[in-house]
């Protein structure tokens, strides 16, 4: 049996990682995208028959076989890593993309709900001037009650006058005729409640003291 040459175990040592290289490229190529996998298996086929030299050609031709193998291993080995790192940018690209959108969607969702938050607030400040409007109005309307109820302080009328022996001038003696002291002790809403029934017409809007007078 001839001894196996230094040449030749160089040559099956070649052919052996090419047979490995082959193997695991099989097995990348189905993680990988439909083309570059291709590629990649094509080029494992080649590793694999890099691999397959006969005895007769490890014989003759040790160093060419050897060279076969190491450069299909070569290429098989450049071809899978450029593949598995377009693949990761690939994946990488991807995540990258379904991150920006992710928060793309959250800052939507916040911006509409600061928007709801804004039209609530909006809604209530309205609805605190309107109940504000609302306090301004019943507080003039119970001010002009008051002052309707008390009456404005009025100036005395100017007295006749008086001629001698107590005459007042182009009148009959006496003094100027008062409120009737009934109508006096009467509240505005007593008062204007009697107008009404005399059928008065104006008392709505009259103080207390001319409410008497037209009830005089």
């Amino acid at each position: 049996m001839a001894k196996t040459t230094k040449a030749e175990r160089k040559a099956l040592d070649a052919m052996a990682d090419a047979a490995d290289a082959a193997k695991q490229a099989k097995k990348v190529a189905k993680t990988l995208p439909k083309k570059p996998a291709a590629e990649v298996r094509e080029l494992a086929a080649e590793a694999a028959g890099a691999a397959d030299a006969s005895k007769k050609q490890v014989r003759k031709k040790p160093k060419k076989v050897a060279d076969r193998a190491k450069r299909a291993v070569t290429r098989l080995q450049k071809a899978t890593a450029k593949a598995i790192a377009k693949a990761e940018a690939k994946a990488t690209r991807r995540a990258e993309a379904q991150a920006a959108a992710a928060e793309a969607e959250r800052v939507e969702a916040e911006a509409a709900q600061r928007k709801a938050e804004a039209k609530e607030l909006r809604k209530l400040a309205a609805k605190a001037q309107r109940a504000a409007e609302k306090a301004d109005r019943e507080a003039a309307d119970a001010q002009a009650d008051v002052v309707a109820e008390i009456g404005p302080d009025e100036p005395s009328a100017p007295a006749a006058a008086v001629g001698a022996g107590g005459t007042r001038r182009g009148g009959s003696p006496g003094r100027t005729a008062s409120p009737s002291p009934d109508l006096a002790s009467l509240t505005v809403p007593q008062l204007r409640a009697r107008a009404r029934d005399e059928g008065r017409t104006g008392y709505s809007r009259m103080t207390k003291a001319q409410l008497v007078d037209l009830l005089s």
